[in-house]
């Protein structure tokens, strides 16, 4: 459940799905960087085919902060701030002259094409749900733009219950959920690629909607249905209000079908709770699992671990005064992940004291954790990363070298290890309450996700007639998994993706995140692979701050740590260098969303290891966040600017504060949508300006606008296929490659 909401307000990694949504019952001392390695031998590196002309470079303010005895220059000010009419000016600007540099590169027409071509071929099935003896998925067919929302009869019919296509070319279908009897779905669209959308309740069987709409609904936010199918929670965005961050103070409703929207009693949230306090960023939400009299409540934002507080059903205060005899069972501090209740016992995920998660339980009578029972001990090398309820047992998910191992404990008899089919990561489970068994996607680095079902009676794994499909003969590639050295000696993994019959020295990206203790799991992905079949190696850093090694590997790459990951993914990159995959001529970059504090910093450590950098939807000026959108929430991930502490480690984290003149930097395209409230465009406008004003190279920094896009979440295939067209184009012209290169 919690791991469903964990980071629905966490700037996320624009292509992947970026949270699962939620199921039944189913996160004054300086900080010194180690010195960088040695600089690799120097190359002769092509002469660029962009150079950066065309828009005035942006004038500069005389700002500088003073804090904690700091003193830190800040001449681009000015940009920052919702509707600041000269800032978008500025941008959109930059955004025409990105746009003719970018469609000018010989040779991306024709990438584009291979892109689209191959990225349409591509069937997906995802995102599957239980409710009642129907089974809900969400299916983006070859050829479509955008994925539907479908439902699967008992009697094995499969039809489209909407089609976000059908209802505007900019409409997008965002977070949905089944009720438990499956008469009814939720779902939430939004338009112009933006994630604040409106909430809609459909009547699976005629196919139509309910007189029920609910606006400021965050897109991840859909209905949290009440066992009995007839009522709900869900998470409101507050009313605007000019200099307040949009994405504080949201409050935690409760709706009946069929009753007035506008007469929906709050039931959680800061200053309307009575009986449970929350901060301004928090979410809150409030949930009953199915055969249960007992509610659980909580609150959290872009970080693993959540408040969580029960009370009785019978004790729902829903006359508006939210006093609600809430009884906190965690906080913060007790790393508490994910729940789910059996019985008279509440079983929790939690890192506290076991880092790679273990699963304790207390009675709900008295959840006292102090008292709290270990059912299933922590794996010293092994993390337990989910936990997930069903009739018959509880089944867990183990990450073992990045692999996926799942195991059914039965609420009696021996635990057992599921035989898979084959080797790779599950990414999505379904699992009902009152259901025996559990259905799970496999899936690979090469290979589409395949759904399997377990079968108690049988204790076989079968696949279940959902599956995605690609037109890519993979056969030639390989992923390999190996280990890079960072400057400290820890050894980070690192996924090469590349061609059998690679060459030496061919063009090479390194793409890494490290935050908020996601992990880059094995995956699908038609972009990603259209650079490896054409000769390419694509690498996935696996840095500190991300989830790959447990607790204790994202808390050495976050807050006052976060220069551990940065400096992990330059060892990643100079892997690659020194063991022959490319040379620094040919390599190129990626950070997008949290990552941008990861490749930005990085840019700014090693300038001389990269050739060409890609920043998407970045935060690269992670000091000013409390004045942006969705600030707050990220305080958790970065550390607090408002304390000497973290102003101080977040000053030595941020690109836009360590990008200096007078260095030759690498080509840089930044890419941000109009619309996206998860990332501030501003940030990106900052970094860019100052590596414009200031770089001695003849590198081209261009800013890429998408005017129908947000953070990412939501755009249509062929924006995603133009995207990677122009970035894909942009390095390889900057790589020297021939067929990109104007002659």
């Amino acid at each position: 459940m919690l791991r469903g909401m964990r980071v629905l307000l966490a700037a996320a990694v624009v292509i992947s799905s970026c949270c699962p949504p939620m199921k039944e019952e189913t996160t004054p001392v300086k900080v010194v960087a180690p010195p960088p390695p040695p600089p690799p031998p120097k190359v002769v590196e092509p002469e660029p085919t962009l150079v950066p002309r065309g828009p005035p470079i942006a004038h500069t303010g005389t700002t500088i902060d003073r804090e904690f005895g700091m003193e830190i220059s800040d001449p681009y000010r000015w940009m920052e701030g919702i509707g600041n009419a000269e800032h978008d000016a500025w941008l959109t600007a930059q955004g025409e002259h990105a746009a003719k540099q970018l469609a000018a590169i010989p040779g991306r027409q024709k990438l584009f094409e291979r892109l689209r071509e191959l990225g349409l071929g591509v069937s997906a099935v995802f995102n599957v749900q239980l409710g009642g003896k129907r089974m809900f998925h969400a299916t983006l067919p070859a050829g479509a733009q955008r994925a539907k929302m479908a439902v699967r009869e008992p009697d094995g019919t499969t039809r489209i219950l909407l089609d976000p296509e059908t209802l505007g070319a900019d409409v997008s279908l965002n977070a949905w959920t089944a009720s438990p009897d499956g008469k009814h779905v939720s779902y939430v669209i939004a338009k112009g690629g933006g994630e604040r959308g409106e909430l809609h309740i459909m009547d699976v069987a005629t196919g139509k909607d309910l007189p029920d709409v609910i606006d400021r609904i965050w897109g991840e936010g859909a209905a949290v249905w009440f066992p009995d199918g007839k009522r709900f929670t869900y998470t409101q965005l507050a009313v605007p209000q000019t200099g307040v961050d949009p994405m504080t103070n949201q409050l935690c409703k409760l709706h009946v079908l069929g009753q007035p929207v506008d007469k929906d009693p709050v039931i959680l949230g800061r200053d309307a709770s009575t009986t449970w306090k929350l901060a301004p960023e928090e979410w809150p939400w409030v949930y009953q699992p199915r055969g249960s009299t007992w509610m659980i409540a909580g609150a959290g934002g872009a970080h693993s671990e959540s408040r969580v507080a029960i009370a009785k059903a019978s004790t729902l205060d829903t006359s508006g005064a939210s006093k609600t005899p809430w009884v906190t069972v965690a906080d913060y501090a007790d790393g508490v992940e994910d729940f789910v209740i059996h019985g008279d016992r509440l079983f929790l995920l939690s890192t506290k004291d076991a880092p790679n998660r273990r699963v304790i339980s207390v009675p709900l009578a008295k959840p006292e954790l102090a008292k709290a029972k270990v059912e299933i001990p922590e794996e010293a090398d092994v993390p337990l990363v989910g936990m997930y309820r069903a009739k018959d047992a509880l089944y867990l998910l183990h990450m073992v070298n990045g692999l996926a191992r799942v195991s059914r404990w039965p609420w009696r008899g021996k635990p057992e290890i599921l035989a898979l089919p084959y080797e790779g990561w599950t990414p999505d489970f379904a699992v009902d309450s009152q259901r025996d068994g559990i259905t799970f996607q496999i899936e690979t680095w090469l290979r589409t996700g395949t759904y399997f079902t377990y079968d108690v009676k049988t204790k076989k794994l079968a696949p279940n007639g959902l599956a995605s499909s690609t037109t890519l003969d993979a056969t030639p590639l390989q992923a390999e998994e190996v280990e890079a050295t960072s400057a400290d000696g820890t050894k980070v993994p690192l996924s090469i993706l590349s061609r059998k019959d690679r060459a030496a020295a061919v063009p090479a990206i390194v793409y890494g995140y490290a935050g908020y203790g996601a992990v880059e799991h094995a995956g699908f992905g038609s972009s990603r692979l259209a650079w490896v079949e054409r000769g390419g190696v694509y690498a996935i850093c696996h840095g500190r701050g991300g989830g790959e090694k447990g607790r204790r590997w994202q808390d050495s790459g976050s807050r006052e740590h976060k220069m551990k990951g940065v400096q992990d993914f330059i060892a990643c990159g100079q892997y690659l260098v020194d063991k022959g995959y490319t040379t620094s001529s040919k390599l190129g970059a990626v950070g997008i969303s949290m990552g941008g504090v990861l490749t930005g910093r990085a840019l700014t450590e090693r300038p001389d290891l990269y050739t060409a950098i890609w920043l998407g939807a970045p935060i690269v000026n992670p000091l000013r966040i409390l004045v942006a959108e969705n600030g707050a929430n990220q305080k958790t991930e970065l550390g607090d600017p408002a304390t000497e502490s973290g102003y101080r480690s977040i000053a030595a984290m941020d690109p836009y504060v360590n990008a200096k003149a007078g260095v030759a930097y690498p080509a840089v395209v930044f890419t941000v949508g109009l619309n996206d409230h998860r990332v501030a465009p501003w940030m990106a406008s900052k970094l860019a300006s100052r590596l414009l004003a200031g770089s001695t190279s003849k590198r081209p920094v261009l800013i890429r606008v998408d005017g129908a896009a947000g953070h990412g979440i939501g755009n249509t295939r062929d924006q995603v296929f133009a995207e990677r067209a122009d970035i894909y184009s942009f390095f390889l012209s900057q790589f020297g490659e021939a067929e990109f290169v104007a002659h």
